[in-house]
Formats: C-alpha cells, structure tokens, sequence
C-alpha cells in the first residue's frame, strides 16, 4: 500500500497529499451557486497549487458564454487569443499564434464543438500536414517546424479549456508531433559576399540622386551590419546611433523591432544574452562613419520633414525605420535575384557570419556571443557541421599528439 501524506493548506487553497510518488490536490470554487470542484496531480506540491491557483482564477473569469456542450473550438479560441494571450505576450509573439491558429486550425476544427474533438481527429491532421496530404498556404508543404508549433499553440488553448472547467482532459496531449526536420543553411562565400556588397554598393551610387537615396544606403548599411556582426534582421533595423560607438569600434545590441498591426515598434532584446556588444571591425567602422555624415547632410536637406526621434541608423525616406518589408523586396531581393542568389535569405548573412569565423579558428565562446546565443551548444549544433576544416584539425592535432 503506498504511503499518503495529508496536508491541509488555508481555507481556498486546496487539500494535498501524496500518492504513489505524485503530488495531489483538491479545488473548489463556488459560482453561480454552484459547488465546482476539480482535481490536480504533478510532481511536487507548488506546481499542484499553481495548476489549482490558475483553475481557480480562469473559472472565475469564464463567462456564461461558453458551455461545455455547445462551444466551438472557434469561439473559444477567438475569445483566448484576444482576452488571454493578447495581454500576456509581446506583440510579435502574439502575432505568430493568431495567424498560425487562424490560418492552420480554424478552416479545418473551428466549427467543431470543443468537447467532440478527439486526439484521432487532431493526429490525422498533424499526419497529413506531414505526409503532403493538407498543404498550407498557396499550396505549400508546411514544414515540421511549423506542424509542431501549431500543435502546442493548439494545446495551450485546450489547456485553457480544461482550466476553466470546459474539458476534463486536453485531447491534444495524447497526440505525437512530427520528428523536426531541420532546413539545410545557405552561407555565402567570400566571393558571394564581395559580389553582394559591391553590386548594392554601386546601386547606391547609381540612385545617389533619387529622392530615396537613403533608402538604397540604409539598404547596403543594413547588409554590412548583419554580415559583419552577426545580428538578426530585427536588431539590424532597431538599431540607434546611440548603441554605435565609431571611436571604440563597437555595437550594443539593446532592442530590436517587431512588426506587427501598428507598423514597426521598438522592444527590448528577447533574452538576457541577445543584450551584447559587438566589436566591429574597421572596415565596417569607416563605413558606418562615412554612411553616418551622409545621413546627417540628407537629415538637414529636409528640414522639419525629418521626423526620426529616435537616431535610427536604418532610415527611410523621412527619417523613421526603414520597413524591413520594403527593404527585402525592393532593395536586398532583387539584387540576389540579379546575382543567382535568389536561395540567400536575409538570415543567411548572420549564418555566414558565424561560420566565415569558425573555419578561421574563432574559438566558439566568442561566436557564440557576438551571435547571442543562449548556449555554445546552439551555436556548435547550429555550424560546426558547415566547417568541414575543424574536424580535419581536431585529426591533425590527433596525429601531431601520436594518438
């Protein structure tokens, strides 16, 4: 017989015990007159309470509106993406959860009623995204990425369900994801990356007198930042005047930007290590410099029609950052189109980046962080397979050592 532990906690807060090595806990709530009680196990007493906690305070949330017979999985989603997630992620975030649930699961389960959906219904979904069978937008394959998101998106919302008291079980919890199946990177070469920044070089000299100038500029800038630094699109474009030491030689990467309904907005880095500085080299130090002075002149040029508050290094026409949309689609892309190398992500460069420093030897701690990985597992895992180089020294030193 297994041994039980009572404990008995303050009044609203649950009864625990302990049963066959498992936490338990009781909870109740009186509403509408109405005794509800529900049931909590996990591994350790607070991760009980929080479950019982977070039941108690979405049951008292819930509206009459929903029913455990008559909902559909569209209403309740509708309602936990706008009242729930809404408030309680950053906008980009939140962007990626409705358009995948709207754009995934709601043209397939959203007039489903809540409680008939059953984890044989969801898995035939997650299968045919796999196998090709459903495809997504403009007939595309969705990749194993994309099925694995969606399915834990779709299980937040069913856990929603069983918390405030609609479901007993969340269904998608017995479902299997795909095996991830991971993209092959591109990189440039060093001839790639010579015959990318001269040819957008020159089309800054080939537009010097358009009325967008600085758009073609801040275009060629943003490409040498990400292939000299490592830094993704969003801290590229979020970048300010303020984070670039010219006299030092450094970058500070304090915020990026996201793209969402009302345009593009600053936010903080995404994680303790996405905050770094980054050494720069004197290449990009001069150019940077030279871009800088050609931003001041065009700034004054204007007059009261500038209207950049912030020193954005990124500027478009009027001084405000430029859109990474319009960036990518009328001054990156079609240069790479024009130099056969239309399969070169913007992403790419900072793939590049980190693997040109790799196969020179850069101890994988400082790519690490002047990528702002979180680990140098990420990073190793991510590149040391693109540097053939590196395992062909790790030999060498083997045989020099006569092992």
């Amino acid at each position: 017989m297994s041994q039980k532990k009572n404990l008995r906690r303050s009044n609203g807060e649950g009864t625990f015990f302990q049963s066959q090595g498992k936490w338990r806990g009781q909870f109740s709530i009186t509403k509408d007159n109405k005794l509800i009680r529900r049931a909590f196990s996990g591994n350790s007493k607070l991760e009980v309470y929080k479950l019982g906690k977070q039941w108690i305070e979405a049951t008292q949330q819930n509206t009459s509106i929903f029913s455990s017979k008559n909902t559909k999985l569209k209403d309740i989603c509708n309602y936990w993406l706008q009242d729930v997630k809404k408030v309680s992620v950053k906008p980009k975030t939140f962007q990626k959860y409705d358009s995948t649930l709207r754009l995934y699961i709601l043209p397939l389960l959203g007039e489903i009623k809540i409680a008939s959906i059953t984890p044989q219904q969801v898995q035939t979904v997650l299968n045919n995204w796999s196998n090709g069978t459903l495809k997504g937008k403009k007939g595309h394959i969705i990749s194993s990425s994309t099925i694995r998101c969606t399915r834990r998106y779709l299980s937040e919302l069913f856990e929603y369900a069983v918390n405030i008291g609609l479901l007993l079980k969340n269904p998608i919890k017995l479902t299997k994801a795909p095996r991830l199946i991971t993209t092959e990177i591109h990189t440039l070469s060093l001839d790639e990356i010579h015959q990318l920044t001269s040819t957008m070089k020159q089309q800054v000299s080939n537009n010097i007198s358009s009325p967008y100038r600085i758009n073609y500029y801040s275009s060629y800038i943003a490409t040498k930042i990400a292939l000299g630094t490592g830094m993704r699109l969003g801290e590229v474009f979020g970048l300010c005047w303020d984070c670039v030491d010219l006299i030092h030689g450094h970058i500070s990467v304090r915020r990026t930007i996201q793209t969402g309904t009302k345009g593009q907005i600053f936010q903080d880095t995404k994680t303790k290590t996405s905050r770094r500085c980054i050494p720069i080299s004197q290449e990009l130090q001069s150019e940077l410099t030279t871009y800088k002075e050609f931003q001041s002149n065009y700034a004054k040029e204007l007059g009261d029609k500038w209207t950049d508050s912030y020193g954005v290094v990124i500027s478009g026409t009027f001084g405000k950052i430029l859109s990474t949309s319009n960036f990518k689609s009328r001054y990156f892309i079609p240069i790479l189109k024009q130099l056969n190398l239309d399969h070169i992500t913007f992403h790419d460069l900072r793939h590049t980046h980190a693997t040109l420093l790799l196969s020179q030897k850069i101890n994988p701690k400082i790519v690490q962080e002047r990528l702002g990985h979180s680990t140098i597992t990420l990073t190793l895992d991510t590149y040391s397979h693109l540097v053939p180089d590196i395992q062909k020294e790790a030999v060498k030193a083997l045989d020099n050592l006569g092992i």
